[in-house]
């Protein structure tokens, strides 16, 4: 009795033993898995997160939204799950017995193996105290204060999840109708208490101006559910000229790109 008892408990050591290795080798990928993100924005961006790196998805990897079910988001609100395909620049979305689904505006689609979440927000119209962020921001790229602008707009929200509301500003002179500054720009800053940290810049000259775009806000999404959002921004070019989507997270104190725009 005491033989067999002795056997069960080598046994039982081999067995834990093995299973600690086993844990080991194959433990992470089983319970924490590589992130793995697929996001769809607008007409022309498709972008791949493999756990440490954005890129485009390739022409040979449309396996990889080709009907496959996303999370569909219009103007930040999400219509649905749907299995997409994508022809002529363009996105149809359908039910999984593949009716097709009628949708307007452009849209966002996400895959991801890990929790995320896509912010609603709501724009406002800037005041005379934005003045003073405004300002600084002219002054430090060379340019006088008070400058005229065609779109300009801010949005309060906690981008970093301090429980602390910061507010974010989008503003361009691009593709003015009434007036012709010498000048163009294209400014998306952040204040943090009262601490104005730059998001995306870009001054020109007036008469290059087709050659540039003009910035918009587009999404704030939390990816990997770490309550920071990233920032997804669009740059529309003149007519026909298409477009460029970009995102840039933040890291200490900063603002920096983690995908660059590709048209």
């Amino acid at each position: 009795m005491k033989e067999k008892t002795g056997r069960y408990k080598i046994v039982l050591v081999f067995l834990v033993i093995y299973v600690i290795l086993m844990f080991v080798i194959f433990g992470e990928k089983i319970f924490f898995p590589k992130q793995k993100t697929y996001l769809l924005i607008g007409s022309t961006a498709k972008w791949k997160f493999d756990g440490q790196n954005w890129t485009d998805l390739k022409e040979e990897e449309k396996s990889e939204y080709t009907w496959k079910n996303y999370d569909i988001f219009t103007h930040e609100k999400k219509i649905g799950t749907y299995q997409v395909t994508y022809s002529e620049n363009k996105w149809y979305l359908f039910e999984k017995d593949r009716t097709p689904v009628n949708y307007e505006g452009q849209i966002l689609g996400v895959r991801s193996n890990k929790p995320y979440q896509v912010a609603s927000y709501e724009p406002m119209d800037l005041e005379e105290e934005d003045a003073v962020y405004l300002n600084e921001v002219y002054q430090k790229h060379g340019l006088k204060e008070n400058q005229r602008y065609t779109t300009g707009y801010k949005v309060y929200f906690d981008l970093d999840g301090d429980q602390e509301e910061e507010i974010l500003y989008v503003i361009t002179n691009q593709f003015p109708e009434d007036f012709a500054p010498s000048q163009l720009f294209n400014f998306v800053f952040v204040v943090d208490q009262n601490k104005i940290q730059m998001v995306y810049e870009e001054t020109g000259s007036f008469t290059n101006m087709y050659d540039y775009c003009k910035i918009r806000l587009d999404y704030l999404i939390d990816v990997d559910n770490n309550k920071t959002y990233e920032i997804i921004l669009n740059c529309g070019y003149f007519s026909t000229m298409g477009n460029c989507t970009s995102m840039y997270e933040k890291k200490g104190n900063k603002y920096r790109q983690i995908k660059a725009c590709h048209r």
